[in-house]
């Protein structure tokens, strides 16, 4: 039985519960920018080539989608706060563990806790997002999706000043418990908002059909993919590709990084206000194109500045594609954004673990260059998938 409460006036839209979300997406954010710019390290440290750093991605990824298919819709099940608390935990043992793995042997276990552990938090903190959307009665998901980018800003640029002073990337990795130790103090002490099913709902219904069957939602969980696709490719190599191919040191490295992190975060602020003027198909649309322009723009010519300038575009582009799906998942399935928003988490972040899998591997054979251009393939598909969106709203919400 669900044990958080909506009726507590924490749960209204500005309240504590809402600046909590925010921050359980800023430190994730956080995580992942950090990620992002030591995995050269990483990788370097332990002996690894593009290809077994792929194979040990792909199985911290394969982990990930059986955890989320398998535990995901507890986050109903459980409530918000016990399931956030639990993930948020093992969440952080894979980050220790980062910091303690000696060998290619060790880093395989520590990437599959790391990464289903990551799955089933996202899956958590976006079910808690839908529910504040629905109290609140208008589009917040870009918001608390900015605060994710925030957070990878912040995490790129003070990993590589970190680096860059001399401190090993292991010490940066502990240094990521801080904050996840505060957040999980408030955790324990808030109340979230509950998400009580309409009658005769299960957990993998929407209006008494099987999730699976609902086409609608196959079609935005294609879209996600795609779009975390592309995210995950620009956050797990685009730190590597400017460190290790075009030979940046550690800071000018992470500031490329912290570009693309940059852009989503100001993108996500201002992507309300775009969804609201052009509606969801038009920016899923415009989102497509800019993709595959700025990916091949970057890729096009090894001048730092240009190439960064691309990434820039990429990360506007990408901001508004993951929030849109995430909401009109949660429409799709009112009362039961937790086993919706699984569904749909489980395919499309497979996009996000398997995608720096398949550059891993791609780059293997004609290069990293060349194996990012998957990302301006997947902005082409984006723009093809989305011309299939049906742009009628819902009536329980207002834009923002």
């Amino acid at each position: 039985m669900n044990t958080d409460d909506t009726r507590n006036p924490e749960t209204r839209w500005g309240s504590g519960v809402t600046v909590l979300v925010f921050a359980l997406f800023g430190f994730f954010g956080l995580f992942w920018g950090v990620f992002a710019v030591l995995l050269a390290d990483l990788s370097g440290g332990l002996g690894l080539s593009p290809g077994p750093l792929g194979v040990a991605l792909f199985a911290g990824a394969a982990a990930s989608i059986v955890a989320m298919a398998a535990l995901g819709w507890t986050a109903d099940r459980l409530g918000r706060r016990v399931f956030i608390l639990i993930s948020s935990g093992v969440f952080g043992l894979g980050i220790a563990g980062l910091a303690l793995a000696g060998n290619y042997a060790a880093l395989l276990p520590v990437l599959m806790v790391l990464y289903a552990a990551s799955g089933l938090y996202d899956v958590g903190i976006n079910a808690a997002a839908v529910d504040l959307e629905r109290a609140a009665g208008r589009r917040l998901m870009a918001f608390f999706h900015a605060a994710f980018s925030a957070g990878g800003v912040a995490g790129a640029l003070s990993a590589g000043a970190l680096l860059q002073a001399g401190a090993s990337y292991r010490y940066v990795y502990l240094a990521v418990l801080a904050p996840l130790g505060a957040i999980l103090l408030a955790v324990t002490v808030s109340r979230f908002p509950a998400s009580e099913p309409p009658a005769g709902e299960t957990s993998d219904t929407i209006g008494g059909r099987d999730l699976r069957r609902s086409v609608p939602l196959l079609l935005v969980a294609a879209i996600a993919t795609l779009g975390l696709l592309s995210e995950g490719e620009m956050e797990h190599w685009s730190g590597v590709y400017l460190r290790s191919s075009l030979e940046l040191p550690a800071l000018l490295g992470a500031s490329g990084v912290a570009v693309f992190f940059g852009a989503m975060a100001v993108g996500r602020f201002g992507a309300a206000f775009v969804i609201a003027r052009f509606g969801d198909r038009r920016t899923l649309l415009g989102a497509g194109l800019a993709t595959a322009g700025g990916m091949t723009l970057s890729l096009a010519t090894r001048e730092p500045f240009v190439v960064v300038a691309g990434f820039l575009v990429v990360g506007l582009a990408l901001s508004a594609v993951v929030p849109i799906a995430f909401s009109v998942a949660g429409d799709l399935a009112p009362g039961r954004a937790g086993a919706a928003i699984s569904f749909i988490t489980t395919l499309s972040y497979g996009g996000f673990l398997l995608g720096p899998v398949i550059v891993g591997g791609l780059a293997e054979l004609v290069g990293l260059r060349l194996a990012l251009g998957t990302i301006a393939v997947a902005g082409a598909l984006i723009f093809t998938l989305s011309l299939r969106v049906n742009t009628q709203k819902k009536q329980n919400f207002t834009d923002v």
